[in-house]
């Protein structure tokens, strides 16, 4: 799935744990979000797969019961 620049809408390069975008030159990180309690949660990535965890609820969550959005990481 591609992503987008928050800001301009323009699609995200994958570098690694962070993706870039040219037009604003910035770096951003996928942030997730429990559905229950609105917690952030902790991504857990091995062998190529990816769980969620939320350390609030204790548990791990599934894709479709969490929300993601891109926020600014700064790397200075």
């Amino acid at each position: 799935m591609e992503k987008l620049c928050p800001v301009h809408a323009t699609p995200l390069e994958s570098g690694g744990r962070f993706w870039h975008c040219q037009a604003c030159a910035a770096d951003y990180r996928l942030l997730g979000r429990c559905g229950s309690c609105g917690a952030e949660l902790e991504r857990i990535a091995a062998c190529g797969a990816s769980n969620w965890f939320c350390n609030q609820c204790n548990e791990l969550k599934s894709k479709s019961s969490i929300t993601t959005e891109m926020v600014k990481v700064d790397l200075g």
